[in-house]
């Protein structure tokens, strides 16, 4: 669902972003398309811990892996080692050269300033999300790699 598709305007888009992040620390934002995928805002604001972002799966994996995460970060101010492995997952820096270009739009309106290194964090799915005959997921940490 794209709020702005649906006719909010600019203003309630705002306000029930930083509703959510009032009421549960974060608020996930969805970008469809070809290659779709899932960001955060409010992990920092909320937990000092950077945003999330995932890419190539499902986009309701998205939100499970998203919603996995920060339970960790809401529970404990971290991620558990265990989460690592139950979720066969890992976190890598996004590499700043994909924060530029409307990657986390959304977050970047809110906070009104570029997203920079550090600020975001993706989460990697493991071989087990993927059949043996798929390529594996982008790295956003390599600045040579397709964003």
């Amino acid at each position: 669902m794209c709020m702005r598709c649906d006719g909010y305007s600019w203003d309630e888009i705002e306000r029930h972003t930083d509703l959510m992040i009032r009421v549960h620390g974060f608020t996930t934002v969805h970008v469809a398309g070809a290659a779709p995928w899932t960001y955060t805002i409010g992990a920092l604001e909320s937990w000092d811990q950077p945003e999330l972002l995932v890419v190539d799966v499902d986009p309701v994996i998205q939100q499970a892996l998203v919603l996995a995460v920060v339970d960790d970060y809401a529970d404990r101010g971290e991620i558990a080692p265990a989460t690592f492995e139950l979720l066969d997952i890992e976190l890598v820096t996004v590499d700043e050269s994909h924060l530029v270009g409307g990657l986390v739009a959304g977050w970047e309106a809110r906070y009104s300033m570029a997203a920079a290194a550090g600020d975001f964090v993706q989460i990697v799915p493991g071989p087990s999300w993927f059949c043996p005959e798929c390529d594996p997921p982008r790295r956003l940490d390599d600045p040579g790699s397709p964003c």
